[in-house]
């Protein structure tokens, strides 16, 4: 008896419950379908590189549209065609408004382009997102003027890349070399990562980057990432504030170029590098800093030019040696 009446109170609930559905169904389709909660105002919030007028237009919301026929949908995937949007929010607010915001893509990285007269915002996924003009001044490189930009923007620099490198916007790179690189900032420890200011790529084989410090590392082929972090990380921490180019393309045989002083100061790893030449005199300058002098202590080669971007006193001698 008990169980047929509990029955009987379910159906009556189940009943009851599928009618106010019904009627809340039509209430909503007639609303839908008249001028109630139509839309009178857009509240687009801009963004660093999307304006509140990008995104009105790319929103696309048509005259006459209501709160409850709105296709969010439709106004995400408008607005991700711009390729700096990442995420799109879509809020209504009854009566008659809609607010839309966009959360951009960070940029991961400023490329040079080969024609060292513009650079490329590469953004999260990969990501092309636009060209930036490379305006340089007297005593300029294009490389200090991108240096500048992806330091703005917390992004890591990538300059030498060759002359198929051609971004489109909101395609995805999918060149060796950024792949190259990529796969290293992936492979390295994030301490390890947060120490480089700029990657070079000419090719997959010859990836090399400048540390903060202003140490150059050949890297070359992204194999045996964590093996070349931690023989980079060995010598750095052997011989600290000495070493100006460590070279691990192969890191169970690992050379390095290391100053004969003591007296060094670190700079600040804008750009950096040393080339070996066939001479009996060593060579150390500086691009912005006080001292700068020569000497003739070598080991390893005749003869070296070291350079660093900043610093404030570089010493006399340079030696290269091989580790095995």
């Amino acid at each position: 008896m008990r169980t047929a009446d509990a029955m009987g109170i379910a159906m009556r609930v189940v009943v009851v419950v599928a009618i106010v559905a019904a009627v809340l169904g039509v209430v909503f389709l007639v609303l839908s379908n008249t001028s109630t909660f139509q839309i009178t105002s857009i509240d687009a919030v801009a963004s660093d590189h999307v304006s509140a007028d990008d995104i009105q237009k790319l929103a696309k919301v048509e005259e006459g549209t209501t709160l409850l026929n709105v296709d969010t949908n439709a106004i995400t995937q408008n607005l991700m065609k711009n390729p700096w949007v990442e995420s799109v929010s879509v809020e209504r607010e009854f009566p008659d408004k809609l607010k839309i915001s966009v959360t951009e893509r960070t940029v991961e990285a400023v490329v040079v382009m080969s024609s060292r007269s513009v650079a490329w915002y590469l953004g999260e996924g990969e990501v092309w997102l636009e060209p930036v003009n490379l305006d340089v001044s007297d005593g300029q490189s294009a490389d200090d003027v991108a240096l500048e930009k992806a330091t703005s923007v917390g992004a890591i620099l990538i300059t030498g890349v060759p002359a198929t490198v051609d971004p489109v916007a909101g395609s995805k790179a999918t060149d060796d070399v950024i792949t190259a690189v990529r796969s290293y900032l992936d492979g390295f420890s994030s301490d390890f990562a947060s120490q480089i200011v700029s990657f070079t790529a000419p090719s997959e084989a010859s990836i090399s980057c400048v540390l903060s410090s202003g140490v150059e590392v050949s890297l070359g082929s992204p194999t045996d990432i964590s093996s070349k972090e931690e023989v980079v990380t060995s010598l750095l921490a052997e011989y600290p504030d000495e070493l100006t180019y460590i070279n691990v393309r192969v890191p169970s045989s690992p050379s390095y170029r290391r100053i004969d002083s003591t007296n060094v100061t670190a700079g600040t790893g804008a750009t950096g590098g040393s080339t070996t030449t066939d001479s009996t005199s060593t060579t150390s300058t500086t691009t912005s800093g006080t001292t700068s002098s020569t000497g003739a202590s070598t080991t390893g080669s005749t003869s070296s030019t070291g350079t660093s971007s900043t610093g404030a006193t570089t010493s006399t001698g340079t030696s290269t040696k091989s580790s095995n």
